[in-house]
């Protein structure tokens, strides 16, 4: 799944169900921004009124995060040290050291651990930044094939295959292409109103756009970095 679409989704899944627990959030009609309201669970994770002004952010930060040494990976290979695409995906995506740090970043265990100790310490911020990547996780877990990553590591090498690629029209992966912008498209509705800025709202224009021509990007990459 691409990284822009974990921003979106999960920000939609985060503050859908954040807004069922503790109330509308922020929401324009409510008239002081913020989640109200301690319960038992607040009493660990104080997301108390007025405190919700960087919820936004941190769950794009987490939503993304996993996917920064992939984005490191692309840009240094492409364009600081050029190398085909097909040598990039192909050979070095499943070296044994990118492998190694691809799955770091996207370890269940670390992430429920961190979860754990933000939880118990009680910093929301850093629980909510480990909710958005281990969601990210269980968005990615069903939609990858080889190129999926081992989320039990480092206890497990395990690598789930699944049927279904986002990417590859062998395995329904022209149906994702479709499917994927639209979902976006739907849960942005829902997001637009949450963003407080104007470059928070044109961001989300820009991400719905790429979605929608993302195909034409790589096209561009594949036909001129080959």
């Amino acid at each position: 799944m691409n990284t822009q679409s974990h921003a979106i989704l999960n920000l939609f899944l985060l503050r859908k169900t954040l807004e069922k627990k503790f109330g509308k959030m922020g929401a324009p009609s409510t008239p002081d921004p913020g989640i109200r309201n301690s319960t038992s669970f607040n009493s660990r994770i104080p997301l108390q009124e007025g405190r919700d002004d960087r919820l936004n952010e941190v769950i794009v930060a987490g939503s993304i995060f996993p996917d920064v040494p992939m984005l490191f990976f692309f840009i240094w290979y492409t364009w600081v040290v050029p190398t085909s695409q097909r040598t990039i995906w192909g050979t070095l995506y499943f070296t044994e050291g990118w492998q190694t740090v691809f799955n770091l970043f996207h370890s269940v265990p670390i992430f429920l651990t961190l979860a754990g100790v933000a939880y118990w310490l009680s910093r929301p911020r850093l629980f909510i930044f480990c909710l958005a990547g281990l969601l990210h996780f269980m968005e990615d877990f069903f939609v990858h094939q080889e190129d999926g990553h081992a989320h039990f590591f480092p206890l497990s090498n395990y690598k789930f295959i699944s049927p279904i690629s986002y990417w590859d029209s062998r395995s329904f992966g022209n149906y994702f292409s479709i499917a994927e912008p639209l979902v976006i498209l739907a849960c942005s509705f829902y997001v637009f109103r949450y963003l407080k800025t104007w470059w928070g709202k044109t961001l989300l224009v820009l991400i719905n756009g790429f979605s929608f021509s993302g195909h034409i990007f790589w096209y561009f990459v594949f036909t001129h970095f080959h």
